[in-house]
């Protein structure tokens, strides 16, 4: 739990996104600054379009998942971050993205979302958790390399992608539902 000016509490949740949550999450993006939606989207984008909006909404199955990270503050839900994973079972990897919004950085709140998605892939047998990113995001590439991620060329000249090889993946078979975090799970970050 974080605790906010004037001693406000504020609770951190991190939950799979439902279709309701169309308009906070395209408010969300729109809410980022420019060079965060470049860097998080690889490309100049204002909103996300609407078939990107409806598939990010209805990913949430047994190998992807679009997941929203709320603040809630006197009874309101805002989104504050967001992250999209998904799965390939047979090869027990998982690739990731992820974003945080301006406002909320250098909190330890990107650094806390990353350790959910690497805990819960864990849980799940993913051996192999990777992401692409720009090279010319600093942010994500201190980030990344904070928690134990290499570094390796991108698909593309201009990326990097960030990996790292899980400890302790679970022995059992791969891919649990992600999505069956009953009312989500509360992050702190310090």
């Amino acid at each position: 739990m974080l605790r906010a000016k004037g001693s406000t509490d504020i609770r951190l949740i991190l939950r799979p996104a439902r279709l309701s949550d169309g308009d906070a999450l395209q408010s969300y993006v729109r809410g980022l600054s420019q060079q965060s939606r470049y860097n998080r989207f690889l490309g100049a984008a204002n909103e996300l379009p609407a078939s990107e909006l409806a598939r990010a909404l209805g990913a949430n199955g047994r190998d992807t998942v679009t997941l929203l990270l709320t603040l809630t503050a006197e009874d309101r839900e805002t989104v504050v971050g967001e992250a999209r994973v998904a799965l390939s079972c047979v090869e027990r990897a998982g690739e990731f993205s992820m974003s945080i919004a301006d406002d909320w950085r250098r909190l330890g709140v990107g650094s806390a979302l990353l350790e959910e998605i690497e805990r819960k892939a864990a849980a799940d047998g993913i051996e192999w958790l990777f992401g692409d990113t720009l090279r010319t995001n600093e942010g994500m590439i201190a980030l990344a390399r904070g928690h134990g991620f290499s570094l390796a060329a991108g698909l593309e000249p201009r990326l990097l992608r960030i990996q790292k090889r899980l400890d302790d993946p679970a022995p059992d078979l791969p891919c649990r539902k992600w999505n069956e975090i009953a009312g989500g799970a509360e992050l702190s970050a310090a």
